[in-house]
């Protein structure tokens, strides 16, 4: 088993302890590890606290940026959705998982509906992006 994975699975016990699905993530740039992380959702009592978001704010706040571009990401289950968000906005470039998600493992999508405001909204957004590449 690869290195990184093995670190991953060492992360993945330490939720055990804590009642948290196990469930370990490790980051790599360039052959070296930059964060590692374990479920803590039931322990911190926060929806939010997955592996590989824990993982993607230690390595953000560790690089000091956002942009995970030339990162890998090892971790013991295939990410969900929400995780494979924050992994896709981070930019992260590959991940290695273990298990595949159980595909009866799927969430109840709440009902969207587009509200009022549009036009304000893309108002808003179109203004900041043009004064942001200015």
């Amino acid at each position: 088993m690869n290195k990184y994975m093995k670190l991953a699975f060492k992360e993945a016990e330490k939720s055990i302890n804590t009642g948290d699905v196990p469930v370990g993530a490790v980051i790599v740039e360039n052959g070296k590890v930059i964060s590692k992380a374990h479920n803590t959702k039931e322990k911190n009592k926060i929806v939010t606290r997955h592996a590989e978001i824990n993982a993607v704010e230690k390595a953000c706040k560790k690089k000091q940026g956002w942009y995970l571009n030339q990162c890998e990401m090892y971790v013991t289950l295939e990410p969900c959705k929400m995780c494979m968000g924050a992994i896709e906005h981070a930019r992260i470039k590959k991940i290695i998982y273990a298990a595949p998600r159980d595909k009866k493992d799927t969430l109840k999508i709440p009902e969207k509906i587009q509200g009022e405001g549009l036009q304000k909204s893309q108002e808003i957004l179109k203004n900041f992006f043009e004064n942001k590449r200015k």
